[in-house]
């Protein structure tokens, strides 16, 4: 059974728990361990059978990549071999912004769409983050915290959000040298930052989310979300008459250069209109603007693509801190954490991502020169 498979299964199960639970809190709880004991198994096993094969060879250490921990790390992961005591009585253990910062790299490295965005230092109040399979969800800053299997946004006008992780310590992690827990804290953190990122970044609304390359900045609609960008209609190729449009619009009526441009569309997308329209039969790029790159994202809108310039747009995350879901009992084998942040997202402006139809794209066809000969007849 595939991972996707098994996920299906698991969250199948965790709604039903959800439903019929009695006690909504411990629902939760037992809902979160059913998601995370499949979603996670892998990194677990890994992780422990690293640390194992570590101890006893020094050499094999030394390539799997674990940091050095400055003392503000090494003490907050020492909190976590306790997690009760330390958040003893609702006190919140804030993450060093390293960790953050280092995460959201990692996140940069393994995501070819978000690499192309700055991440402001964590100790920068203005960033962003968002939801995966309703582990973690947004809120407003005074809302109570989401607790449902399928997070949601909240529809509250509010220019900085909330962000709940919620996350599953499991004791055999917290038992390993700090370096290794500190590898299963980014891992896990990577995991469910790169899709709420990536969300966020295209189509957040501006309500308790950062504003994506697909809304207006400062057009809202009557709920106070962001109003969509107008989609253009006028990209049917990449000749260079068929991009002028586009060219005008994203150097702002040549008020700025552009070097390099990225163009995100869904993969089904790619597949049915960019990939004719911009390659030849033997997969030469056609394009008339050759510093083009295409890449896809499942959580960009099906039917709409985006030319933009790469790192226009700012996001981040800052003031991430942890605390015991006081309101269930502790797993058996794990405890319960709330990790919650201040994030934030938007574009210089409007015009660093031209929106338009991409199933209005034509299928490249190569011009065929005829040759001919000329004869030349002389009179008798």
């Amino acid at each position: 059974m595939t991972l996707e498979s098994k996920m299906k299964n698991a969250a199948k199960e965790a709604i039903e728990i959800l439903q019929n639970a009695e006690n909504k809190s411990e629902g939760i709880v037992e809902a979160i361990e059913k998601m995370n004991s499949v979603q996670y198994d892998e990194i677990i096993n890994e992780i422990v059978a690293q640390s194992e094969k570590a101890e006893s060879d020094k050499e094999y250490a030394k390539t799997l990549g674990l940091r050095t921990l400055s003392q503000e790390e090494k003490e907050f992961y020492e909190q976590l071999k306790d997690v009760k005591q330390a958040i003893n009585g609702g006190q919140e253990v804030i993450f060093p912004d390293s960790i953050i910062d280092v995460t959201l790299e990692d996140v940069k490295k393994a995501n070819k769409l978000l690499n192309y965005i700055n991440f402001a230092p964590a100790n920068v109040k203005k960033w962003i983050a968002a939801s995966k399979t309703g582990t973690y969800s947004w809120g407003g800053l005074t809302d109570k915290i989401k607790g449902e299997l399928v997070a949601s946004f909240a529809m509250v006008n509010m220019e900085i959000a909330k962000l709940s992780v919620y996350m599953i310590v499991p004791k055999a992690i917290r038992d390993l040298a700090l370096p290794f827990v500190d590898k299963y804290i980014r891992a896990v953190l990577q995991e469910q930052l790169n899709d709420g990122l990536e969300y966020g970044f295209l189509q957040g609304n501006g309500v308790d989310q950062p504003i994506g390359i697909y809304k207006q900045i400062a057009a809202t609609n009557e709920d106070k979300t962001q109003k969509d960008k107008v989609v253009n209609t006028d990209l049917t190729s990449f000749k260079p008459k068929a991009l002028a449009g586009a060219k005008k619009y994203l150097t702002k009526n040549g008020a700025r250069t552009i070097d390099k441009l990225v163009l995100v569309c869904h993969p089904n997308d790619e597949a049915d209109y960019v990939a004719p329209a911009i390659y030849d039969a033997e997969g030469r790029l056609v394009s008339s603007y050759k510093n083009l790159e295409v890449v896809t994202s499942v959580g960009n809108p099906s039917g709409k693509a985006a030319l933009m310039i790469p790192n226009k747009y700012t996001m981040g995350l800052t003031g991430l801190k942890i605390k015991e879901y006081d309101q269930t009992m502790a797993l058996d084998d794990a405890d319960v954490i709330i990790g919650k942040g201040y994030a934030n997202g938007r574009a210089s402006d409007d015009n660093i991502a031209y929106v338009f139809d991409v199933t209005q794209l034509e299928e490249y066809v190569p011009a065929v020169k005829v040759v001919g000969t000329t004869e030349n007849i002389q009179g008798a």
